[in-house]
This record gives structure tokens, C-alpha cells and sequence, in this order.
């Protein structure tokens, strides 16, 4: 995801004595599934009032049917519910950082937020280099369990500007970082290492990234000129096994401009946010399509939206993005919205 001129910018049962049918009530439960499942009522747009979060990333939990929003502002991670309305969630952190992407992982109970040091990258001071962290959170409380430093591994850097995140099937998680150049690692002990650093020959950051389980990642690749536009962008398949065979994805018919955030759909599809090469609030909802496993792609869908960074995908695959506007991030009123292509 991205910045678009962050100097103007500063989510038991009961026993009975009695023999009970195991079919009929397996039955019954199925059948109560199901109609719960046919009664949740997904809205076209969620209206949020009375809070600054300058949301730049989004999520959806189908745990509990609701949207995790990061916040530029750094404050708490909120939760917000399918009639919008929102609680703080995240909490235990030693000092607060601004928020970026935003990655679940179910098997293992864990949200995981990128955080950087939004304060350090407006300070116009060249001597502040922000920072890069991974943040994982109880999925079940938001309570932080981890918070690892992972700027320190590239002390060179000019800049730091953790952006999004992915898990692999192992429980790798995979942080970008937009400004570095590079992705980070950090496995189940919490240790992190450099996972790629950008040679493809495109000088641009890593910025949205997720995980295909046939077992690669999937990057963006961007800049943002100086009037707010995506400039020299690609995408990149990286093999989790072999970072140094990365390869970038040729597309095979117009439309590809770069992708904000970016999310692998159920199919193997790609969703994701770009630019409409015309102003830097004017955002293109695309679908992405392969049919050589990310060796070449093509553009299947195409919808312009509201001022965005990225996507969430609710299991019945829903699509909505977070309304942003970084010219307003003291901004108390957001929207959530339903695209459909």
C-alpha cells in the first residue's frame, strides 16, 4: 500500500439422560449454519463517524464477521462491525507507531499490522530515517504479543517504511518495505532475517504482497512520482523456497498501472488498487488473471472507485475498499464500500 504525499497526511452443550440422534442433530446444526450464514447482510457501504483514523490498511475477519482498519495517525487497530460501528482493538504496545497493512492468520491465531514511524517520514528531516516493524497481535483479544524491529537489519537504508504483509502455509510472515527496497522474514520464533532485496532492474519498493499456495509471493512493485501518479511499477513472483529465481509477471494486454494493495483471490486471482494515471486520489479497482502460474497476466476486470489503498475480500468473496483521503488525515468521517465489477 501506499503513500501518496505523506507530507500532507501526518479499525456445554447440555447432556441429556436420554440416547440422542448424533445424524439428526449433525442435521440440525448443518441446517443452522447455513441459514445464519444466508442471514448475515453485507452492506454496499459502511459509514464511520467521530474518529481520525487515517485508515491505510484493511481487513476482513470472518471470525466474528468484522473489518480491521490500520491508522496512519497511530493510534489502536480498529474493529469495525458490518452496521458500522467501531471499537479500539489492538492494545499492550510499548510506544505507538502508524499502521499499515494488515494480515490474519487463522491456524495460528494471529493479526499481524506493519508499522513505521510515520512522524519520522513528514519531519522533512534527512537525519530521521523512520522505522520498519512487525507488530502480531492475539487475533482473539489484540492483545500485542510480539513487536520486532526489523529496520535493523538494514542499517544502510535511507528510509524505512514497512507497508504490507503476507503468511505463508509455514507461518512465514512476509513484510515489505517501500522505502528499503526490500522484503523482510520473520518466521515462528520471531526471528527475522532479509528475505529479497529489489534486482529485477525496476527502481521502485516492494508495496502490496500476498502468498499463493502453490508457494510464492506475489509483489508489487511502485513509485510515486512527484504529481502523486504510479510511476515504475511491476509485478514480481517470488518463489518462497528461492527468492534469487524471482521473475516478473509480462502482462499481455493494457491496463496493469502499478498496484497499491493487493490481494490473491480463492480462484488464484489478483485484486488490487492502482492508479488511474490521471490524478492522485483517482483509483482503479482491477482483477488480475494468469493462466501460466504468474509467468504473464492480463487485466479481466476494471472499476473505478473512490480514493483508495487497498482491498479486503470478505469467504463469499465480497470486495470492499476503504475510502481514503490523505489530504484530510484529521478527517473524522470514512467510508467502507462494496465494489462490484
Amino acid at each position: 500500500m501506499k503513500r501518496i504525499f505523506l507530507t500532507t497526511a501526518v479499525i456445554a452443550i447440555a447432556l441429556a439422560s436420554c440416547k440422542v440422534d448424533t445424524k439428526s442433530t449433525n442435521k440440525e446444526k448443518e441446517t443452522t449454519t447455513s441459514v445464519e450464514k444466508e442471514e448475515i447482510k453485507f452492506p454496499e457501504l459502511l459509514k464511520l463517524k467521530g474518529i481520525a483514523q487515517n485508515p491505510e490498511g484493511i481487513e476482513f475477519d470472518k471470525t466474528d464477521n468484522t473489518f480491521l482498519l490500520s491508522s496512519i495517525n497511530a493510534g489502536p487497530i480498529i474493529k469495525v462491525n458490518l452496521d458500522g460501528t467501531f471499537k479500539p482493538f489492538t492494545s499492550g504496545e510499548k510506544f505507538p507507531l502508524s499502521t499499515a497493512g494488515l494480515e490474519i492468520d487463522y491456524k495460528r491465531n494471529r493479526l499481524f499490522a506493519a508499522g513505521f514511524n510515520g512522524t519520522e517520514l513528514m519531519d522533512n528531516d534527512p537525519k530521521t530515517k523512520g522505522a520498519a516493524f512487525l507488530r502480531i497481535y492475539n487475533l482473539k483479544t489484540g492483545v500485542i504479543e510480539k513487536d520486532i524491529n526489523l529496520s535493523g537489519l538494514l542499517p544502510d537504508a535511507s528510509a524505512y517504511f514497512a507497508n504490507d504483509i503476507a503468511v505463508d502455509d509455514k507461518g512465514n510472515v512476509y513484510v515489505t518495505d517501500w522505502y528499503a527496497r526490500v522484503i523482510y522474514k520473520v518466521d515462528l520464533d520471531g526471528n527475522a532475517s532479509i528475505f529479497w532485496k529489489n534486482k529485477t532492474g525496476i527502481e521502485a519498493g516492494a508495496n502490496g504482497i500476498d502468498f499463493n499456495s502453490d508457494g510464492y509471493l506475489l509483489v508489487s512493485l511502485l513509485t510515486v512520482n512527484g504529481k502523486g501518479l504510479y510511476d515504475n511499477y511491476g509485478l514480481v513472483k517470488i518463489p518462497v523456497d528461492d527468492a534469487k529465481s524471482a521473475s516478473i509477471v509480462e502482462f499481455k494486454n493494457e491496463g496493469f498501472t502499478g498496484l497499491d494493495g493487493m490481494v490473491i483471490e480463492s480462484n488464484g486471482d489478483v485484486i488490487g488498487v492502482t492508479n488511474n494515471g490521471t490524478s492522485p486520489g483517482g483509483n482503479t479497482l482491477i482483477e488480475l488473471s494468469s493462466n501460466d502460474n504468474w509467468k504473464s497476466a492480463k487485466v479481466i476486470n476494471s472499476k473505478s472507485i473512490p480514493a483508495s489503498t487497498t482491498v479486503a475480500i470478505t469467504p463469499s468473496n465480497k470486495k470492499y475498499v476503504i475510502n481514503q483521503d490523505f489530504t484530510q488525515p484529521m478527517k473524522e468521517d470514512w467510508t467502507i464500500e462494496q465494489i462490484r465489477f
